[in-house]
Protein backbone atom coordinates (compact mmCIF):
# COMPACT_ATOMS: atom_id res chain seq x y z
CA UNK A 1 0.00 0.00 0.00
CA UNK A 2 1.61 3.46 -1.15
CA UNK A 3 1.35 6.24 1.85
CA UNK A 4 -0.24 9.42 0.24
CA UNK A 5 2.47 11.72 1.64
CA UNK A 6 5.73 10.29 1.27
CA UNK A 7 4.85 7.86 -2.29
CA UNK A 8 6.99 5.27 -0.60
CA UNK A 9 5.80 1.66 0.26
CA UNK A 10 4.75 1.06 3.44
CA UNK A 11 6.64 -1.59 5.55
CA UNK A 12 3.23 -2.94 7.31
CA UNK A 13 0.73 -5.39 6.06
CA UNK A 14 -2.04 -3.35 4.48
CA UNK A 15 -4.60 -3.66 6.86
CA UNK A 16 -8.66 -3.85 5.39
CA UNK A 17 -10.43 -0.99 6.35
CA UNK A 18 -13.93 -1.82 7.83
CA UNK A 19 -17.37 -1.49 5.68
CA UNK A 20 -18.23 1.09 7.97
CA UNK A 21 -16.01 3.84 7.93
CA UNK A 22 -16.06 6.48 5.92
CA UNK A 23 -13.70 9.25 4.63
CA UNK A 24 -13.82 12.44 5.62
CA UNK A 25 -15.19 14.11 1.76
CA UNK A 26 -17.83 11.15 2.17
CA UNK A 27 -18.97 12.35 5.26
CA UNK A 28 -19.66 15.83 4.41
CA UNK A 29 -21.52 14.88 1.02
CA UNK A 30 -23.76 13.16 3.30
CA UNK A 31 -24.09 15.81 5.29
CA UNK A 32 -22.02 14.81 7.98
CA UNK A 33 -19.07 17.46 8.70
CA UNK A 34 -16.03 15.94 11.14
CA UNK A 35 -17.09 18.46 13.60
CA UNK A 36 -20.54 18.43 13.17
CA UNK A 37 -23.07 18.06 16.50
CA UNK A 38 -25.50 15.18 16.74
CA UNK A 39 -28.54 14.72 18.64
CA UNK A 40 -27.71 12.77 21.98
CA UNK A 41 -29.80 9.65 20.18
CA UNK A 42 -27.45 9.52 17.31
CA UNK A 43 -24.43 10.51 19.18
CA UNK A 44 -24.72 7.44 21.27
CA UNK A 45 -24.78 5.09 18.70
CA UNK A 46 -21.32 6.79 16.55
CA UNK A 47 -18.59 5.65 16.27
CA UNK A 48 -15.35 7.51 15.59
CA UNK A 49 -12.11 6.30 14.93
CA UNK A 50 -8.63 8.67 14.71
CA UNK A 51 -6.95 7.23 11.55
CA UNK A 52 -3.68 8.48 11.33
CA UNK A 53 -1.76 9.06 8.44
CA UNK A 54 1.51 7.34 7.41
CA UNK A 55 4.67 8.30 9.12
CA UNK A 56 3.01 10.08 11.81
CA UNK A 57 5.70 9.71 14.20
CA UNK A 58 8.08 11.04 11.49
CA UNK A 59 5.99 14.55 10.72
CA UNK A 60 4.84 16.07 13.75
CA UNK A 61 2.30 18.30 13.88
CA UNK A 62 -0.09 16.77 11.25
CA UNK A 63 -3.56 16.71 12.20
CA UNK A 64 -5.73 13.52 13.08
CA UNK A 65 -8.70 13.16 10.90
CA UNK A 66 -11.84 12.04 12.48
CA UNK A 67 -14.57 10.14 10.40
CA UNK A 68 -18.12 9.93 10.98
CA UNK A 69 -18.83 6.12 10.53
CA UNK A 70 -22.60 6.58 10.32
CA UNK A 71 -24.08 8.41 7.25
CA UNK A 72 -26.44 11.68 8.23
CA UNK A 73 -29.44 10.16 7.16
CA UNK A 74 -29.63 7.26 9.94
CA UNK A 75 -28.25 9.80 12.21
CA UNK A 76 -31.11 12.06 11.33
CA UNK A 77 -33.91 9.13 10.63
CA UNK A 78 -32.78 8.12 14.99
CA UNK A 79 -33.15 11.28 16.56
CA UNK A 80 -36.52 11.77 14.65
CA UNK A 81 -38.34 8.56 13.14
CA UNK A 82 -40.39 10.77 10.59
CA UNK A 83 -37.77 10.98 8.74
CA UNK A 84 -37.64 9.74 5.48
CA UNK A 85 -35.91 6.41 4.90
CA UNK A 86 -33.95 7.77 2.08
CA UNK A 87 -32.14 10.93 2.10
CA UNK A 88 -31.51 10.46 -1.75
CA UNK A 89 -35.09 9.91 -2.68
CA UNK A 90 -36.37 13.10 -0.99
CA UNK A 91 -33.64 15.00 -2.84
CA UNK A 92 -34.72 13.89 -6.13
CA UNK A 93 -38.19 14.46 -5.90
CA UNK A 94 -37.09 18.11 -5.01
CA UNK A 95 -34.75 18.05 -8.34
CA UNK A 96 -37.76 16.50 -10.43
CA UNK A 97 -39.98 18.99 -8.35
CA UNK A 98 -37.87 21.91 -9.69
CA UNK A 99 -37.59 20.62 -12.77
CA UNK A 100 -41.31 20.48 -13.75
CA UNK A 101 -41.78 23.96 -12.10
CA UNK A 102 -39.02 24.99 -14.46
CA UNK A 103 -40.85 23.44 -17.46
CA UNK A 104 -44.21 24.67 -16.44
CA UNK A 105 -42.70 28.31 -17.08
CA UNK A 106 -41.34 27.91 -19.95
CA UNK A 107 -44.19 25.70 -21.16
CA UNK A 108 -41.91 24.37 -24.01
CA UNK A 109 -41.47 28.07 -25.46
CA UNK A 110 -40.47 28.09 -28.93
CA UNK A 111 -37.48 30.90 -30.19
CA UNK A 112 -39.14 33.75 -32.52
CA UNK A 113 -38.36 33.36 -36.20
CA UNK A 114 -39.72 36.27 -37.54
CA UNK A 115 -37.08 39.17 -37.82
CA UNK A 116 -40.33 41.66 -38.18
CA UNK A 117 -41.42 40.78 -34.76
CA UNK A 118 -39.23 41.89 -31.72
CA UNK A 119 -40.76 39.69 -29.29
CA UNK A 120 -38.68 36.93 -27.98
CA UNK A 121 -41.11 33.74 -28.46
CA UNK A 122 -42.70 32.53 -31.62
CA UNK A 123 -45.96 34.76 -32.48
CA UNK A 124 -48.38 32.40 -31.19
CA UNK A 125 -46.90 32.11 -27.95
CA UNK A 126 -46.48 35.32 -27.61
CA UNK A 127 -49.73 36.18 -28.32
CA UNK A 128 -51.05 33.41 -25.82
CA UNK A 129 -48.60 33.82 -23.46
CA UNK A 130 -48.11 37.65 -23.05
CA UNK A 131 -51.13 38.64 -24.66
CA UNK A 132 -54.33 36.91 -23.24
CA UNK A 133 -53.13 35.60 -20.17
CA UNK A 134 -50.77 37.61 -18.90
CA UNK A 135 -52.95 41.06 -19.38
CA UNK A 136 -56.02 39.11 -17.71
CA UNK A 137 -53.69 39.00 -14.93
CA UNK A 138 -52.70 42.62 -15.18
CA UNK A 139 -56.32 43.90 -16.06
CA UNK A 140 -57.56 41.24 -12.75
CA UNK A 141 -54.70 42.49 -10.39
CA UNK A 142 -55.10 46.27 -11.31
CA UNK A 143 -58.61 46.32 -11.07
CA UNK A 144 -59.19 44.45 -7.90
CA UNK A 145 -56.59 46.18 -5.93
CA UNK A 146 -57.57 49.26 -7.19
CA UNK A 147 -60.76 48.00 -5.57
CA UNK A 148 -59.55 47.05 -2.54
CA UNK A 149 -57.48 50.45 -2.04
CA UNK A 150 -60.52 52.64 -2.72
CA UNK A 151 -62.65 50.87 0.17
CA UNK A 152 -59.66 50.88 2.38
CA UNK A 153 -59.22 54.22 2.47
CA UNK A 154 -62.76 55.67 2.32
CA UNK A 155 -63.94 53.13 5.05
CA UNK A 156 -66.15 51.02 3.74
CA UNK A 157 -64.27 47.43 3.62
CA UNK A 158 -65.49 44.74 4.76
CA UNK A 159 -69.28 46.51 4.00
CA UNK A 160 -71.73 45.59 1.56
CA UNK A 161 -70.31 44.98 -1.57
CA UNK A 162 -67.05 46.18 -0.48
CA UNK A 163 -65.77 42.30 1.32
CA UNK A 164 -62.72 41.14 -0.15
CA UNK A 165 -64.97 37.97 -1.57
CA UNK A 166 -66.86 41.02 -3.69
CA UNK A 167 -63.35 42.74 -4.42
CA UNK A 168 -61.31 39.92 -5.54
CA UNK A 169 -63.65 36.93 -6.30
CA UNK A 170 -66.77 39.14 -7.58
CA UNK A 171 -67.66 39.57 -11.26
CA UNK A 172 -66.23 43.57 -11.87
CA UNK A 173 -62.81 42.25 -11.73
CA UNK A 174 -63.21 39.32 -14.08
CA UNK A 175 -64.94 40.88 -16.20
CA UNK A 176 -62.50 44.11 -16.18
CA UNK A 177 -59.55 41.52 -16.90
CA UNK A 178 -61.42 39.36 -19.26
CA UNK A 179 -61.46 43.05 -21.37
CA UNK A 180 -57.92 43.87 -21.33
CA UNK A 181 -56.31 39.53 -21.88
CA UNK A 182 -58.83 39.90 -25.06
CA UNK A 183 -58.06 43.39 -25.93
CA UNK A 184 -54.09 42.76 -25.76
CA UNK A 185 -54.34 39.06 -27.32
CA UNK A 186 -55.98 40.89 -30.71
CA UNK A 187 -53.86 43.66 -31.27
CA UNK A 188 -50.68 41.03 -30.82
CA UNK A 189 -52.85 38.19 -33.54
CA UNK A 190 -53.38 41.11 -35.60
CA UNK A 191 -50.08 42.80 -35.45
CA UNK A 192 -48.03 39.50 -36.11
CA UNK A 193 -50.90 38.69 -38.94
CA UNK A 194 -50.18 42.07 -40.63
CA UNK A 195 -46.06 42.01 -40.50
CA UNK A 196 -45.83 38.40 -42.05
CA UNK A 197 -48.23 39.05 -44.73
CA UNK A 198 -46.52 42.69 -46.06
CA UNK A 199 -43.04 41.49 -44.97
CA UNK A 200 -42.66 44.71 -43.34
CA UNK A 201 -42.86 47.02 -40.17
CA UNK A 202 -44.93 50.18 -40.34
CA UNK A 203 -46.18 52.25 -37.85
CA UNK A 204 -49.61 51.96 -39.73
CA UNK A 205 -50.46 48.51 -38.59
CA UNK A 206 -50.03 49.42 -34.94
CA UNK A 207 -52.45 51.72 -35.64
CA UNK A 208 -54.87 49.40 -37.47
CA UNK A 209 -54.32 46.74 -34.59
CA UNK A 210 -54.97 49.21 -32.18
CA UNK A 211 -57.98 49.58 -33.93
CA UNK A 212 -59.12 46.10 -33.85
CA UNK A 213 -58.36 45.51 -30.90
CA UNK A 214 -60.11 48.59 -29.16
CA UNK A 215 -63.64 46.71 -29.92
CA UNK A 216 -62.79 44.31 -27.34
CA UNK A 217 -64.51 46.71 -24.96
CA UNK A 218 -67.33 45.20 -25.61
CA UNK A 219 -66.77 42.71 -23.07
CA UNK A 220 -66.42 45.39 -20.25
CA UNK A 221 -69.25 46.50 -18.23
CA UNK A 222 -71.57 48.05 -20.40
CA UNK A 223 -72.30 50.87 -17.59
CA UNK A 224 -68.68 52.00 -17.61
CA UNK A 225 -68.00 52.11 -21.83
CA UNK A 226 -68.93 55.80 -22.22
CA UNK A 227 -67.02 57.25 -19.63
CA UNK A 228 -63.99 54.94 -20.62
CA UNK A 229 -64.04 56.02 -24.20
CA UNK A 230 -65.05 59.79 -23.41
CA UNK A 231 -61.57 59.01 -21.03
CA UNK A 232 -59.48 57.62 -23.06
CA UNK A 233 -59.95 59.77 -26.25
CA UNK A 234 -59.38 62.86 -24.57
CA UNK A 235 -55.86 61.50 -23.11
CA UNK A 236 -54.97 59.97 -26.73
CA UNK A 237 -55.50 62.97 -28.49
CA UNK A 238 -53.74 65.06 -25.75
CA UNK A 239 -50.73 62.78 -26.04
CA UNK A 240 -50.67 63.33 -29.98
CA UNK A 241 -51.09 67.27 -29.83
CA UNK A 242 -48.00 67.00 -26.99
CA UNK A 243 -46.05 65.32 -29.91
CA UNK A 244 -47.34 67.44 -32.46
CA UNK A 245 -45.52 70.42 -30.59
CA UNK A 246 -42.45 68.37 -29.61
CA UNK A 247 -41.95 67.63 -33.63
CA UNK A 248 -42.65 71.75 -33.88
CA UNK A 249 -45.79 70.70 -36.31
CA UNK A 250 -48.17 73.45 -34.36
CA UNK A 251 -47.56 75.77 -32.17
CA UNK A 252 -48.11 75.98 -28.47
CA UNK A 253 -50.47 77.78 -26.68
CA UNK A 254 -48.89 80.04 -23.74
CA UNK A 255 -51.06 78.47 -20.55
CA UNK A 256 -53.13 76.28 -23.10
CA UNK A 257 -53.64 73.42 -19.98
CA UNK A 258 -55.18 75.98 -17.48
CA UNK A 259 -57.02 78.02 -20.39
CA UNK A 260 -58.92 74.28 -21.35
CA UNK A 261 -59.17 73.91 -17.87
CA UNK A 262 -61.29 76.84 -16.71
CA UNK A 263 -63.48 76.21 -19.52
CA UNK A 264 -64.50 73.10 -18.81
CA UNK A 265 -65.16 74.09 -15.55
CA UNK A 266 -68.45 76.06 -16.86
CA UNK A 267 -70.40 73.22 -17.73
CA UNK A 268 -69.77 71.58 -15.16
CA UNK A 269 -70.69 73.63 -12.61
CA UNK A 270 -73.83 74.41 -14.33
CA UNK A 271 -74.57 71.30 -14.10
CA UNK A 272 -74.18 71.07 -10.48
CA UNK A 273 -76.13 74.16 -9.88
CA UNK A 274 -78.85 74.13 -12.70
CA UNK A 275 -79.27 70.49 -13.82
CA UNK A 276 -77.69 67.44 -11.92
CA UNK A 277 -79.33 65.24 -13.74
CA UNK A 278 -76.76 65.83 -16.72
CA UNK A 279 -73.85 65.16 -14.81
CA UNK A 280 -72.88 61.52 -13.24
CA UNK A 281 -74.30 60.64 -10.60
CA UNK A 282 -71.21 59.41 -9.17
CA UNK A 283 -68.99 62.57 -9.68
CA UNK A 284 -72.11 64.88 -8.33
CA UNK A 285 -72.11 63.05 -5.05
CA UNK A 286 -68.31 63.44 -4.99
CA UNK A 287 -68.70 67.23 -5.40
CA UNK A 288 -71.30 67.24 -2.96
CA UNK A 289 -69.29 65.76 -0.76
CA UNK A 290 -66.29 67.92 -1.14
CA UNK A 291 -68.45 71.05 -1.55
CA UNK A 292 -69.80 69.83 2.41
CA UNK A 293 -73.64 70.60 0.89
CA UNK A 294 -76.61 68.88 0.40
CA UNK A 295 -78.55 68.07 -2.79
CA UNK A 296 -81.55 69.67 -0.90
CA UNK A 297 -80.20 72.67 0.64
CA UNK A 298 -78.45 73.38 -2.82
CA UNK A 299 -81.92 72.98 -4.51
CA UNK A 300 -84.53 74.81 -2.26
CA UNK A 301 -81.21 78.08 -2.27
CA UNK A 302 -80.97 77.93 -6.63
CA UNK A 303 -83.97 76.32 -7.84
CA UNK A 304 -87.71 75.40 -7.43
CA UNK A 305 -88.81 74.64 -3.81
CA UNK A 306 -91.52 72.97 -4.97
CA UNK A 307 -90.62 71.31 -8.32
CA UNK A 308 -87.48 69.95 -10.39
CA UNK A 309 -87.28 72.75 -12.04
CA UNK A 310 -84.32 74.44 -12.45
CA UNK A 311 -85.62 77.78 -12.15
CA UNK A 312 -87.96 78.61 -9.46
CA UNK A 313 -91.56 78.68 -10.68
CA UNK A 314 -93.61 82.32 -10.79
CA UNK A 315 -94.85 83.13 -7.21
CA UNK A 316 -91.21 81.33 -5.75
CA UNK A 317 -90.04 83.83 -3.49
CA UNK A 318 -86.36 84.49 -3.46
CA UNK A 319 -84.20 83.30 -0.47
CA UNK A 320 -80.65 83.37 0.93
CA UNK A 321 -78.40 80.95 0.75
CA UNK A 322 -80.44 78.08 2.52
CA UNK A 323 -77.13 75.85 2.11
CA UNK A 324 -75.36 77.65 4.70
CA UNK A 325 -78.35 78.42 7.12
CA UNK A 326 -76.01 77.65 10.33
CA UNK A 327 -74.44 80.92 9.59
CA UNK A 328 -76.08 83.60 8.04
CA UNK A 329 -72.51 85.65 6.78
CA UNK A 330 -71.33 84.50 3.10
CA UNK A 331 -68.73 85.87 4.08
CA UNK A 332 -68.48 84.09 7.57
CA UNK A 333 -68.92 80.70 6.32
CA UNK A 334 -67.17 80.65 3.23
CA UNK A 335 -63.90 81.69 5.15
CA UNK A 336 -64.77 79.35 7.57
CA UNK A 337 -65.57 76.31 4.91
CA UNK A 338 -61.78 77.17 3.29
CA UNK A 339 -60.29 75.10 6.02
CA UNK A 340 -62.78 72.75 6.80
CA UNK A 341 -62.00 72.18 2.57
CA UNK A 342 -58.20 72.00 3.01
CA UNK A 343 -59.22 68.49 5.83
CA UNK A 344 -61.52 67.27 3.13
CA UNK A 345 -59.17 67.94 0.08
CA UNK A 346 -56.54 66.22 1.97
CA UNK A 347 -58.39 63.11 2.23
CA UNK A 348 -59.36 63.02 -1.47
CA UNK A 349 -55.92 63.51 -2.42
CA UNK A 350 -53.91 61.05 -0.52
CA UNK A 351 -54.68 58.22 -2.77
CA UNK A 352 -54.58 60.28 -6.20
CA UNK A 353 -50.92 60.58 -4.98
CA UNK A 354 -50.23 57.65 -3.67
CA UNK A 355 -51.93 54.72 -5.33
CA UNK A 356 -50.49 55.37 -8.81
CA UNK A 357 -46.93 54.35 -7.25
CA UNK A 358 -47.93 51.93 -5.77
CA UNK A 359 -49.61 49.99 -8.44
CA UNK A 360 -47.31 51.11 -11.07
CA UNK A 361 -43.51 51.35 -9.41
CA UNK A 362 -43.20 50.44 -5.67
CA UNK A 363 -39.32 50.38 -6.15
CA UNK A 364 -39.41 53.96 -6.37
CA UNK A 365 -40.88 53.56 -2.32
CA UNK A 366 -38.30 50.85 -1.14
CA UNK A 367 -35.29 52.60 -2.66
CA UNK A 368 -35.46 55.63 -0.99
CA UNK A 369 -38.91 56.13 1.27
CA UNK A 370 -37.56 59.19 2.95
CA UNK A 371 -38.23 61.12 -0.39
CA UNK A 372 -40.88 59.24 -1.45
CA UNK A 373 -42.71 60.43 1.71
CA UNK A 374 -41.83 64.34 1.59
CA UNK A 375 -42.47 64.39 -1.94
CA UNK A 376 -45.59 63.30 -1.59
CA UNK A 377 -46.61 64.82 2.14
CA UNK A 378 -45.99 68.01 -0.43
CA UNK A 379 -47.27 67.24 -3.87
CA UNK A 380 -50.71 66.70 -1.57
CA UNK A 381 -50.75 70.01 0.35
CA UNK A 382 -50.74 71.59 -2.99
CA UNK A 383 -53.35 69.70 -4.58
CA UNK A 384 -55.62 70.43 -1.00
CA UNK A 385 -55.37 74.02 -1.11
CA UNK A 386 -55.97 73.86 -4.59
CA UNK A 387 -58.73 71.89 -4.89
CA UNK A 388 -60.46 74.20 -1.23
CA UNK A 389 -59.61 77.27 -3.39
CA UNK A 390 -61.35 75.74 -6.08
CA UNK A 391 -64.60 74.65 -3.89
CA UNK A 392 -64.53 78.29 -1.89
CA UNK A 393 -64.12 80.22 -5.50
CA UNK A 394 -67.37 78.78 -6.66
CA UNK A 395 -69.61 79.20 -3.54
CA UNK A 396 -68.07 83.28 -3.37
CA UNK A 397 -69.01 84.08 -6.90
CA UNK A 398 -72.28 81.85 -6.66
CA UNK A 399 -73.46 83.93 -2.93
CA UNK A 400 -72.25 87.22 -4.53
CA UNK A 401 -73.86 87.10 -7.48
CA UNK A 402 -77.05 85.84 -6.41
CA UNK A 403 -77.05 88.01 -3.00
CA UNK A 404 -76.76 91.51 -5.71
CA UNK A 405 -79.60 90.36 -8.07
CA UNK A 406 -81.74 88.88 -5.99
CA UNK A 407 -82.15 85.78 -8.24
CA UNK A 408 -80.56 82.82 -9.62
CA UNK A 409 -80.28 83.34 -13.25
CA UNK A 410 -77.97 80.45 -15.17
CA UNK A 411 -75.27 83.04 -15.93
CA UNK A 412 -74.44 83.25 -12.24
CA UNK A 413 -73.26 79.53 -12.34
CA UNK A 414 -71.11 80.20 -15.66
CA UNK A 415 -69.46 83.07 -13.79
CA UNK A 416 -69.31 80.99 -10.88
CA UNK A 417 -67.52 78.14 -13.25
CA UNK A 418 -65.06 80.73 -14.71
CA UNK A 419 -63.90 82.19 -11.04
CA UNK A 420 -63.33 78.45 -9.92
CA UNK A 421 -61.17 77.42 -12.73
CA UNK A 422 -59.09 79.81 -12.30
CA UNK A 423 -58.06 78.20 -9.03
CA UNK A 424 -55.71 75.89 -11.10
CA UNK A 425 -53.19 78.48 -11.00
CA UNK A 426 -52.19 76.97 -7.47
CA UNK A 427 -51.45 73.43 -8.55
CA UNK A 428 -48.16 72.53 -9.82
CA UNK A 429 -47.46 72.97 -13.19
CA UNK A 430 -46.76 69.70 -14.18
CA UNK A 431 -49.88 68.60 -12.51
CA UNK A 432 -52.11 70.81 -14.99
CA UNK A 433 -52.56 69.15 -17.46
CA UNK A 434 -52.76 65.72 -16.05
CA UNK A 435 -56.36 67.72 -14.17
CA UNK A 436 -57.19 68.91 -17.54
CA UNK A 437 -57.42 65.56 -18.91
CA UNK A 438 -59.77 64.66 -15.76
CA UNK A 439 -62.12 67.18 -16.01
CA UNK A 440 -62.24 67.56 -20.19
CA UNK A 441 -64.13 64.71 -20.25
CA UNK A 442 -66.89 65.63 -17.65
CA UNK A 443 -67.28 68.38 -19.36
CA UNK A 444 -67.56 66.89 -22.77
CA UNK A 445 -69.99 64.39 -20.91
CA UNK A 446 -72.21 67.37 -19.19
CA UNK A 447 -72.63 68.80 -22.96
CA UNK A 448 -73.33 65.50 -24.52
CA UNK A 449 -76.30 65.09 -22.22
CA UNK A 450 -77.59 68.61 -22.28
CA UNK A 451 -78.02 68.09 -26.15
CA UNK A 452 -79.61 64.51 -25.54
CA UNK A 453 -81.93 65.88 -23.03
CA UNK A 454 -82.76 69.52 -24.43
CA UNK A 455 -82.31 69.32 -28.04
CA UNK A 456 -82.41 65.04 -29.52
CA UNK A 457 -84.86 64.50 -32.25
CA UNK A 458 -88.18 62.34 -30.98
CA UNK A 459 -86.93 59.23 -32.93
CA UNK A 460 -83.89 59.34 -30.42
CA UNK A 461 -81.46 58.67 -32.78
CA UNK A 462 -78.61 60.54 -30.83
CA UNK A 463 -79.65 57.91 -27.85
CA UNK A 464 -79.29 55.27 -30.11
CA UNK A 465 -75.94 56.34 -31.32
CA UNK A 466 -74.27 56.25 -28.22
CA UNK A 467 -73.13 53.00 -27.98
CA UNK A 468 -71.83 53.12 -30.97
CA UNK A 469 -69.86 56.57 -30.55
CA UNK A 470 -68.27 54.91 -27.47
CA UNK A 471 -66.55 52.06 -29.43
CA UNK A 472 -65.58 54.22 -32.05
CA UNK A 473 -64.19 56.44 -29.88
CA UNK A 474 -62.16 53.82 -27.42
CA UNK A 475 -60.80 52.60 -31.22
CA UNK A 476 -59.86 55.08 -32.22
CA UNK A 477 -57.85 56.65 -29.40
CA UNK A 478 -56.14 52.99 -29.12
CA UNK A 479 -55.19 53.58 -32.67
CA UNK A 480 -53.83 56.70 -31.54
CA UNK A 481 -51.73 55.64 -28.87
CA UNK A 482 -50.27 52.30 -30.85
CA UNK A 483 -49.37 54.51 -33.60
CA UNK A 484 -47.20 57.34 -31.04
CA UNK A 485 -45.28 54.34 -29.59
CA UNK A 486 -44.37 53.02 -32.99
CA UNK A 487 -42.91 56.11 -34.69
CA UNK A 488 -39.08 56.81 -33.29
CA UNK A 489 -39.23 60.65 -33.64
CA UNK A 490 -42.61 60.26 -31.20
CA UNK A 491 -41.61 59.93 -27.27
CA UNK A 492 -43.62 62.79 -25.59
CA UNK A 493 -46.28 60.59 -23.62
CA UNK A 494 -47.83 61.14 -20.24
CA UNK A 495 -46.53 59.05 -17.51
CA UNK A 496 -49.59 57.62 -16.65
CA UNK A 497 -50.77 56.58 -20.23
CA UNK A 498 -47.32 54.76 -20.75
CA UNK A 499 -47.12 52.89 -17.90
CA UNK A 500 -50.95 51.60 -18.15
CA UNK A 501 -50.29 50.73 -21.85
CA UNK A 502 -46.89 48.70 -20.89
CA UNK A 503 -49.01 46.88 -17.92
CA UNK A 504 -51.59 46.00 -20.44
CA UNK A 505 -49.96 45.24 -23.94
CA UNK A 506 -46.10 45.10 -22.90
CA UNK A 507 -42.87 46.49 -24.13
CA UNK A 508 -42.72 44.24 -26.89
CA UNK A 509 -45.11 43.60 -29.42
Amino acid sequence: RTTPGEGMPSTEPPSKAPEEVATPGQGRMNGAGGDEKFPQGARNQMKRLQVPQADAGKKKGKKMHRINTFPAALNRKQADPRWDDSVEDFAKRIRELRVAAQNLVTLNIEPNTCKLCPHKYSCVQNCFYKGLFRSFAAGYLFKSLLSFFSALLRGKLGKKHHTLEDIFRGKDALQFGQFVGIMSFVYKAVLCCLRRYFRSNSPKYHAIAGFIAGSAIVFDDPSRRSSIALYCIVRAIADLIANLKASKKISPVPHGDAILFTLSQVPIVYSFVKCPPLMSKGYYKWILKMGDVSYESLRRSVRSRISDSMHRLPGEKWEPCEYHAHDPSCTVYNAKDWFGGLGRAIRIYLPVHTLPTLLFTPTKIVKNPKKFAKQKLENILRSAVFLTTYQCNTKVTQCALRNLVKDDPSWISVCAGLMSGTSIFLEHPKRRTELTLYVLPRALEVCANYIIKFHSSSDGMIQKSVPLLSLLGFQTSLAIWMGIQAVPEFKEMNGLNRSGLRAVFGSKH
